[in-house]
């Protein structure tokens, strides 16, 4: 009896009520916490993959003004500079490249907002690919503005106007103007000192519905273009820049017929959130929150940016607020030869 008494006694204790509950407090605790990281982690990834899918159209829109800027050309060459009485050799060139505040190049009218550029290089657009197919360095004229208006004009035949409301918002546009309507060669072939603005204008058209145009981003607020010479100095005091004779100020005359170095682009975008919020606080009428001051003197470029981010975080005006990207980027002109003689 002795010895299984002495058996019993030596077999393993279990839990007791007590413990178990404790365990399955401890437990419970631990998965709550686990879930809770879990659900802010996938909140925090769907956040950011969303950010990244609606702003995936901008920097596309992006690294196409950048490649097609840099293919920019002027094809210039050496002539007299006068065909009765020579006295020197002048560079010359029919073609053009401009940039400036958008509003003046655009047809009146059309509301605008920053910069605007338009220019010649050796794409091969043609809407007569039987013709011309295999043509493919043509050149056309090409530009980036943007323009705030409604997307009536621009849906599908096919979804008409009826029951579907419209959509009033900052769009990027791509202007192209097919090799075989070359418009420049008009103004320029014969008449070398022409500084006009019609090569650029006729091909926008004088409406939204006949331009040479495509949507190439929507909520696209701001288009910055900074030229620049090999020294990485601005080459004008207003962001203005134009290759044509004669257009510049006497101490800018080294312009003429010259591509700049290099281009400073910075493009800034809204998420459509965003945009469908400023739609409804200013209904059709274009948002204000890009001051007309802004991006008018080269030596506030840092100024007005640091402003424009500040009144895009709400700073000055709540309805204001938007989520934003910034996309900025240094283009090198592969076509300049830049001198300043």
């Amino acid at each position: 009896m002795k010895f299984r008494h002495h058996a019993l006694r030596s077999l393993p204790r279990g839990f007791t009520l007590v413990e178990v509950l404790a365990s399955c407090a401890v437990l419970a605790i631990l998965l709550t916490v686990l879930l809770s990281m879990t659900a802010e982690v996938q909140k925090t990834s769907r956040l950011t993959q969303g950010k990244t899918e609606q702003f995936r159209e901008a920097r596309v829109a992006f690294e196409t003004i950048t490649r097609r800027l840099s293919q920019a050309t002027l094809n210039t060459y050496w002539d007299y500079d006068s065909a009765t009485n020579p006295t020197k050799y002048i560079r010359q060139s029919e073609l053009r490249f401009k940039c400036a505040n958008f509003s003046i190049m655009l047809p009146s009218g059309a509301q605008s907002t920053t910069h605007g550029i338009c220019f010649q290089a050796p794409f091969g657009f043609t809407n007569d690919s039987s013709a011309y197919g295999g043509m493919e360095s043509m050149v056309n004229t090409w530009g980036y503005y943007i323009e705030f208006g409604s997307d009536a004009n621009l849906r599908p035949p096919v979804l008409g106007t009826a029951g579907v409301p419209e959509r009033r918002r900052f769009r990027l546009y791509e202007m192209m103007e097919p090799a075989e309507n070359l418009t420049v060669y008009k103004h320029t072939s014969g008449n070398s000192f022409y500084n006009g603005m019609d090569w650029f204008r006729e091909p926008l058209g004088s409406t939204s519905t006949n331009r040479n145009s495509r949507v190439l981003a929507d909520n696209i607020v701001a288009l910055i273009f900074l030229p620049k010479d090999p020294a990485d100095l601005a080459l004008s005091s207003d962001y203005g820049y134009d290759s044509s004779p004669n257009s510049n100020a006497s101490d800018e005359t080294s312009k003429e017929h010259q591509l700049p170095a290099c281009i400073q682009v910075t493009m800034v975008a809204i998420d459509e959130q965003s945009a469908a919020r400023l739609a409804a606080n200013y209904g059709n009428n274009m948002p204000s929150m890009i001051k007309p001051q802004w991006f008018t003197d080269t030596s506030k470029y840092e100024e007005d940016l640091g402003w424009l981010r500040r009144q895009l975080s709400g700073e000055y005006d709540a309805k204001e607020r938007c989520n934003y990207r910034i996309f900025t980027s240094n283009v090198a002109i592969r076509g300049s030869k830049w001198t300043r003689n």
